[in-house]
């Protein structure tokens, strides 16, 4: 089941955020405490709480502070949960730079597993955007090894759906077809997702909605048939 992984927002809290933000608050306090500035000086009490410039000019550094090296950090990381399900991920404009050139990063990998799913490579191309549009419009949070794993799982959704929706004539092997061509699709996907994506069977058996026995089933059926036509060519 194709699921994007939930952020705590603990392990956005680092000691280094903890420091500042503490720093942060001390000049904040520090600023409230700050004794008026003399009249005579002509420096008058500003605003309510009639605060002087060196009091105000603290409070101001500190929440500059608390800004800059924790909050915005953090809004950038995490997911905020809201009842009702409904969910508010903070992002900033670095963050479409950054799924783009991880999906550069990873082309080359996902478009091995994306044409080896599908026998005809327009239409791997094709179910592969689609995925990582999909993925790059839901993805929560930092750019990690999980969105890989997230986009491969809706690439065999589209995969599926594709196969069944659009029947196609599958190759067999008199006519030059791959050796994949000849398997059933779900041994094909887990033979894919094992050996060309590095896969687990855990983590092929959660992204097909499969148990992990007849993953290892599907997996050992499918190398055996794989290898029965290969001596047979």
């Amino acid at each position: 089941m194709c699921e994007v992984p939930r952020r705590s927002w603990r392990p956005s809290f680092t000691p280094k955020r903890l420091a500042l933000g503490v720093s942060g608050v001390a000049l904040i306090l520090a600023g409230v405490l700050w004794p008026l500035d003399s009249p005579g000086n002509g420096l008058p009490g500003l605003g309510i709480l009639e605060l002087g410039l060196y009091g105000l000019g603290l409070i101001v550094l500190g929440t500059a502070l608390i800004l800059a090296a924790v909050v915005l950090p953090v809004v950038k990381e995490v997911e905020f949960g809201f009842p009702l399900g409904i969910k508010v991920t903070t992002a900033v404009s670095s963050r479409e730079d950054s799924l783009r050139q991880e999906f550069d990063r990873q082309r080359s990998d996902l478009e091995l597993c994306a044409h080896l799913l599908c026998d005809d490579p327009a239409v791997a191309q094709r179910l592969l955007e689609a995925s990582w549009s999909k993925a790059t419009a839901v993805w929560r949070g930092p750019v990690t090894g999980d969105l890989r794993t997230y986009v491969i799982c809706l690439l065999v959704k589209l995969v599926s759906a594709d196969r069944r929706w659009n029947r196609r004539e599958i190759h067999s092997n008199d006519d030059g077809g791959s050796l994949l061509s000849s398997l059933d699709l779900a041994e094909r996907i887990a033979v894919v997702l094992h050996d060309f994506a590095g896969l687990s069977s855990g983590q092929i058996a959660t992204l097909t909605d499969r148990s992990i026995d007849q993953v290892r089933a599907d997996l050992r059926s499918g190398t055996a048939r794989a290898e029965e036509l290969h001596g047979m060519r």
